[in-house]
């Protein structure tokens, strides 16, 4: 059990990790790295009790959309951040930029898509009874833990690569979003 418990943290953890990538290319602070590994991990641990209950419930419902949705909604969020970078590197150069950071609605957002997985491994879990305590538990932390790694990670990419990083991570949640079409 010890091992299939991590595997699904491991898993689980990659989309988490790979959104606090493509969001932390911009200026965040102590403070708002925690609210979003906070949220990175509740969402993911919720996702996974909710999914639990919902297998319990109607398994069919939620594992016919839900792969749809994610896309949608990454597509849609990667998008926007590709649009944005383009519009800012086609500003005029003279004037002073403010320093962009991502709002806490964005956060929460990118935060709920990312569980959608969860919420699918959640109905997986429910049809099979696996003790639901710990695996959105061990989920929760696996998400909060790569969130951070991601954000911290992408801090030091970003001073290495320049300001054309935003289009880059809006690429990723793009990735993300065609990766949801395959599960």
């Amino acid at each position: 059990m010890i091992l299939e418990l991590l595997l699904f943290t491991a898993v689980l953890s990659v989309d988490s990790f790979s959104a606090a990538i493509a969001l932390g290319f911009r200026h965040f602070s102590w403070r708002r790295a925690l609210f979003f590994a906070l949220s990175s991990g509740l969402s993911e641990g919720l996702a996974t009790a909710i999914g639990f209950l919902l297998g319990r419930i109607a398994r069919k419902l939620i594992m016919d959309v839900d792969h749809w949705v994610a896309f949608a909604l990454l597509v849609a969020v990667g998008a926007h951040m590709c649009w944005t970078a383009y519009r800012e590197q086609h500003d005029e150069g003279g004037q002073a930029q403010e320093v962009k950071v991502h709002g806490p609605l964005r956060i929460l957002f990118v935060s709920a898509i990312t569980s959608i997985d969860s919420l699918g491994v959640g109905v997986s879990l429910g049809i099979v009874n696996k003790p639901i305590g710990i695996y959105s538990t061990a989920i929760g932390v696996g998400a909060f833990v790569s969130t951070y790694l991601g954000l911290f990670l992408a801090r030091r990419l970003s001073g290495a690569l320049g300001s054309k990083v935003e289009m880059l991570a809006g690429l990723v949640l793009i990735a993300l979003g065609i990766k949801m079409l395959s599960i």
